[in-house]
């Protein structure tokens, strides 16, 4: 378990060095992680410093600081881009699954123990990896983890596709509104 490096939205452009993607507060989304390809490229004079905090698949991320308590579950897609310093990187080891851990982290049964942890001003918390690893977690064994890591990624899964396709229909009601009430004019 460890915090990701210091960088700042600012560093995206001005920092010298390597541009390499970067994993923020706001790049985790309802359990997933932004894709490398959408994700802000920070520059890095020492490349080797920044790949001691690249995240690989199956990485639980926790936001560190902020407002709101977030998870992530690192997929093939996000693997590879650098944890930043608002974010918590929670590595499984040989007896865990990325997935059972991020269910088990982010359930609402869990999830208020990690609350109490949160310190600091009502608008911005902070949470360290000390502090998560004060909590204990009872796994169950690896082959039923890996059958709720299933479960949880085809819920995951079957979660962002209904998003998807509600945000198609939408599109596609504003648009056949547009056509009805305006002809199909363009806006000016």
């Amino acid at each position: 378990m460890f915090a990701g490096i210091g960088v700042s939205r600012e560093d995206t452009l001005e920092r010298p060095g390597e541009k390499l993607p970067v994993i923020g507060v706001r790049d985790l989304h309802d359990g997933a992680v932004t894709p490398l390809a959408a994700l802000d490229a920070v520059g890095f004079p020492d490349v080797s410093r920044a790949k001691t905090y690249v995240v690989r698949t199956h990485d639980v991320l926790v936001t560190g600081r902020g407002t709101v308590l977030k998870f992530g579950l690192v997929g093939d897609e996000t693997a590879g881009a650098v944890a930043s310093g608002n974010v918590i990187v929670v590595r499984p080891g040989p007896k865990a699954t990325g997935g059972a851990l991020f269910g088990i982290l982010s359930s609402e049964v869990f999830r208020p123990k990690i609350e109490v942890l949160r310190r600091g001003a009502t608008t911005l918390l902070s949470l360290s990896p000390k502090d998560l690893t004060k909590l204990e977690i009872d796994l169950p064994p690896l082959d039923e983890q890996q059958r709720i890591a299933a479960f949880i990624g085809d819920a995951q899964t079957a979660f962002r596709t209904a998003i998807e396709a509600a945000e198609i229909r939408r599109t596609l009601a504003r648009r056949l509104v547009d056509v009805r009430l305006f002809g199909g004019k363009q806006k000016n």
